[in-house]
């Protein structure tokens, strides 16, 4: 490996003397001796960084002692010269690991002249490089490391490494500001002769895309969104064949899209610099802003010139099924698998299979699971990578068996499951609870639960679903008090406890505990700021309060950044139509919803509101028959369908079906509410 202290390989003060010997007459015999000397020092400086090259490029240890001897006699000859020191560290630090040897030198170079860069660059990099050996962000050793580069960059501020391994240091110190400054010192700096020594530290490239795209993350999480873009867009077209800096180009442009003109920034792109990351990601803002004609037209040309991406593939199918043409992407689905690999081939089955269930093709759709399952089993035992895919399409798969009443695959499915899966894996409890769940069989599934807990007493999402089942039971306090005690505090656990947060909001909403719903929704909000998830019930808890104004706020705020949210277009659609205001507006925003999640029960039974609010009573009947197929115990969609079929004339059936509702609800409003209704029609 070749380090060099980047710097100038003359000792300036012997050229200095040389220059000035050879325009002026000696003065007397000790000058002339003197001059000799330097010449002799100059020669013998010259010879040592010949052998210094020579030695890093044989490799050879004898050519190498031979430069420190050469060195040490540089020295000898002229010892008021720091460079000789600073050169003969680095061979004591980079060949021969002789630490202590190499920081003597680089001190004696600063004794000399405290202004050597070289000597103040050897001492930096001594330190840093034990401070990496220490792997301990809070020795006393990184302030002195941080005090030695800041003293390299004051003395000359245009080199290159010294700005990045600062970056690197400010971090550790959680040192934003000048982090920042850092970074952007870095990003201007030249490019350098030899990033050896940064490449060993960090194994990073010193060039400064890699600068930009370190601050397209930070400007990005200060809500610099214009900055942000422009960073993440630097560090791509420096290196346009990088992956992972389309990835976060995407990335940026996609969480800034509501400050910037995201898809006038694709056009740009794309005319002069296009790589598959960025083609993908453009499809995906135009179906996100809702133009999928565009994304049909600009994702099709891509597949056809490159139909083995499955990235491609997917997203063209994802724009098919967002104009309703179903078995186009269903085509182009099948298209992509037959040229895919094994290691992709996952993630197109399940888009397949979800495009059979939006066509209500249940078998279809469970032989693409199944498919699915088969593939990743056919890749060896279960890793930590592809398990939570693993998870996913088995439950998945159990979902649909259940719905098309196939019990012989769901058994074989489970058998097959259980025998793959580790004890630690809770996912067949999981989809047991869940079973009885909505068999209406809370006592049970509690105590499975709970069983399971004991099992895997760390498992969250378990200890998450105990108090849903509390919840659903009634039990406020003792929901409330398990939830209390998931929260962690901890700030690396932010994201965790936002999700409990979330889901205590939900419970004390139920409770009929409004104020401590809307503290809980606020902490998430604040523990975890990206997630929208937060925000969808924040306005659900102001709705309850009748802060209608708040609450669609946010909603507007939500599908302002992301035109796609179903969730947030289906709630602000439901609660404009509970509040008998802007029907045309609600059921515009309710079709989208639908539109995005054709299979969801929750927003199909919305739709079918809408329908019944605006006198289309058949309509309405059909669309909720289908939202019952797809969520059976749901008992909003039991009561809504039971009011339709009391318009429609059709009282007993009506009867029934509220008394469905009354059966599955746990909510004390719903369910005062429902026996006002079979109050009226005894």
């Amino acid at each position: 490996m070749k380090f060099s202290s980047l710097r100038l390989t003359f000792l300036p003060a012997l050229i200095i003397s040389l220059c000035a010997l050879s325009h002026a007459q000696s003065g007397s015999a000790a000058g002339g001796a003197q001059g000799q000397q330097r010449r002799q020092a100059y020669l013998k400086f010259i010879e040592a960084q010949r052998l210094k090259e020579e030695a890093q490029r044989l490799r050879s240890a004898k050519v190498l002692d031979d430069a420190i001897a050469a060195y040490k006699e540089t020295i000898r000859l002229d010892p008021a010269s720091a460079e000789p020191h600073v050169d003969l560290g680095e061979l004591y630090f980079f060949y021969q690991t002789r630490r202590d040897l190499a920081e003597q030198e680089a001190q004696e170079a600063i004794r000399i002249d405290s202004n050597s860069v070289g000597g103040h660059l050897l001492l930096a990099r001594l330190l840093v490089s034990a401070l990496k050996m220490e792997n301990n962000p809070r020795s006393l050793n990184l302030d002195r490391t941080i005090r030695q580069y800041e003293k390299v960059v004051e003395l000359d501020s245009r080199q290159t490494e010294p700005w990045a391994l600062l970056a690197e240091l400010y971090q550790l110190k959680n040192d934003t500001e000048r982090r920042v400054f850092a970074l952007e010192k870095w990003a201007g700096s030249p490019i350098p002769g030899d990033a050896s020594f940064y490449r060993w530290m960090t194994n990073n490239e010193l060039a400064s895309e890699q600068a930009w795209f370190l601050l397209s993350d930070i400007y990005l999480g200060r809500g610099k969104y214009q900055q942000a873009v422009d960073a993440a867009r630097r560090a791509y077209e420096a290196n346009p064949e990088s992956d992972e800096y389309a990835r976060n180009l995407v990335s940026i442009l996609m969480s800034a899209s509501g400050a910037i003109d995201e898809l006038k920034i694709y056009r740009q792109l794309i005319k002069s610099l296009n790589s598959p990351g960025l083609m993908i990601g453009y499809g995906s803002a135009l179906i996100r802003y809702g133009r999928y004609k565009e994304a049909v037209e600009q994702l099709r040309d891509y597949v056809k010139a490159d139909p083995s991406n499955p990235g491609a593939t997917g997203m063209l199918a994802v724009a098919l099924r967002r104009t309703g043409q179903r078995q186009q992407a269903i085509d182009v689905l099948k298209s992509g698998l037959s040229r895919s690999d094994l290691n992709t081939r996952v993630d197109l089955m399940v888009a397949l299979a979800e495009t059979y269930e939006e066509m209500g093709r249940d078998e279809e759709a469970i032989g693409q699971y199944e498919q699915g399952f088969e593939n990743i089993l056919a890749k060896g035992p279960l890793t930590p990578v592809n398990t939570p895919l693993f998870n996913e399409v088995v439950t998945r798969l159990v979902r649909v068996c259940r719905r098309a009443g196939n019990q012989a695959r769901l058994q074989s499915i489970l058998t097959r499951t259980r025998r793959v899966i580790d004890e630690h894996n809770s996912l067949l409890d999981s989809i047991a609870i869940e079973s009885l769940r909505q068999e209406g069989k809370r006592r049970e599934a509690l105590d499975l639960a709970q069983g399971a807990i004991r099992r895997n007493p760390d498992d969250r999402s378990l200890q998450l679903t105990e108090s849903l089942i509390l919840t659903e039971m009634k039990r406020y306090s003792e929901s409330i008090d398990l939830l209390n005690h998931l929260i962690d505090g901890k700030p690396e656990t932010a994201a965790e406890d936002s999700a409990v947060y979330l889901l205590l909001s939900n419970v004390q909403i139920q409770s009929g505990d409004a104020k401590a719903a809307e503290v809980s929704a606020k902490k998430a909000i604040e523990l975890n700021p990206d997630d929208p998830e937060s925000g969808i019930q924040l306005s659900a808890v102001y709705h309850a309060q009748r802060r209608y104004d708040e609450s669609e706020k946010i909603l507007k705020d939500l599908i302002r950044r992301d035109p796609q949210h179903a969730t947030a277009l289906n709630n602000y659609g439901y609660f404009l139509l509970e509040r008998g205001v802007r029907f045309d507006e609600a059921f515009g925003m309710i079709e989208k919803a639908v539109s995005f999640e054709p299979v969801n029960g929750s927003f199909l039974d919305t739709l079918g509101w809408a329908h019944f609010k605006l006198g289309r009573l058949e309509k309405a009947r059909e669309t909720l028959e289908k939202a019952m197929y797809y969520s059976r115990r749901n008992p909003a969609i039991h009561e809504h369908l039971g009011d339709v079929l009391r318009d429609l004339g059709r009282i007993n059936e009506a009867r029934r079906l509220w008394e469905k509702a009354l059966e599955y609800s746990f909510e004390t409003e719903e369910i005062a509410r429902i026996k006002v209704k079979l109050k009226g029609i005894r």
